[in-house]
């Protein structure tokens, strides 16, 4: 693998050699062509395990976009490479099942739902760097109703930004996961519940001036219809914050998200 540089750069295939644009690295990437074909990777008994691989890989990848879509109302909020470091997450929540077998495992994000928490969606300012107080996350009774309580926030002392900044708002945003499964009837993977990325519920704070005496947060949204009605479900909690200038110009800086609380049936 070579960088391109000087004024000849394209996307594309010259005789052996390719050329790409990495959106991380910022560059030109060169390479050669090369490798197994399609056709044989994709019936080859040698490429078996290849195939076992990039069937799990797929179900990852699945999951990583149910997820994406039930968060696209904070998708401002995202920076980087964000999607890889989903599908990782994915991968790794795939090992806990030690049931199915290679190329039929599932993404069971209610088994390790723990591991939610540790996606980073900001590399540029990860979500833990900018927000250092405890939340309290409360679910209701009836599975239908989330509030988050921040206690004691003093955000000139617990919010901290690349720039500074004169008002902030937090966003709380309330999504239902399914676990990605094999299907043995139609052979491929598909969710547990197809549509739960559609029920996504937002609540924004109004904006709030940087002071410095300790204030009470309080945020509550709610799901039109009971949620966890089926295993396999995962109820996600995200905090997002959003930073702006001072007056006149009330320029937003940015912010960024992460997932703070988990709940399965």
């Amino acid at each position: 693998m070579a960088q391109l540089k000087g004024p000849l750069q394209f996307t594309g295939s010259i005789g052996n050699f390719r050329s790409y644009y990495d959106k991380r690295l910022k560059r030109y990437i060169l390479s050669t062509k090369g490798g197994a074909s399609r056709e044989l990777i994709l019936n080859s008994p040698e490429f078996e395990r290849t195939r076992e691989n990039m069937k799990d890989f797929a179900a990852c990848s699945m999951w990583a976009s149910l997820l994406r879509k039930a968060l696209l109302c904070v998708a401002a909020l995202y920076r980087g490479n964000y999607f890889s470091n989903i599908v990782k997450y994915g991968k790794n929540i795939q090992k806990f099942d030690t049931v199915n077998i290679k190329g039929k495992r599932s993404v069971a994000s209610s088994m390790a739902s723990h591991l939610l928490k540790l996606i980073n969606f900001n590399e540029d300012q990860p979500f833990s760097m900018a927000f250092c107080n405890p939340v309290k996350v409360v679910f209701s009774d009836d599975k239908k109703r989330v509030t988050l309580q921040i206690s004691d926030f003093q955000s000139y002392g617990q919010l901290h930004w690349i720039s500074p900044f004169q008002s902030y708002r937090f966003t709380l945003v309330i999504a239902q996961l399914a676990d990605m499964v094999w299907n043995e009837t139609e052979l491929k993977y598909l969710p547990i519940v197809k549509g739960l990325e559609h029920l996504t519920v937002t609540t924004v704070s109004d904006w709030q001036n940087r002071i410095t005496d300790k204030i009470e947060v309080n945020l509550e949204a709610s799901f039109a219809a009971p949620a966890l009605q089926q295993l396999g479900t995962t109820v996600v909690v995200v905090m997002g914050i959003e930073f702006r200038d001072a007056q006149p110009n009330n320029i937003t800086l940015g912010g960024t998200m992460g997932i703070v609380e988990c709940f399965v049936e």
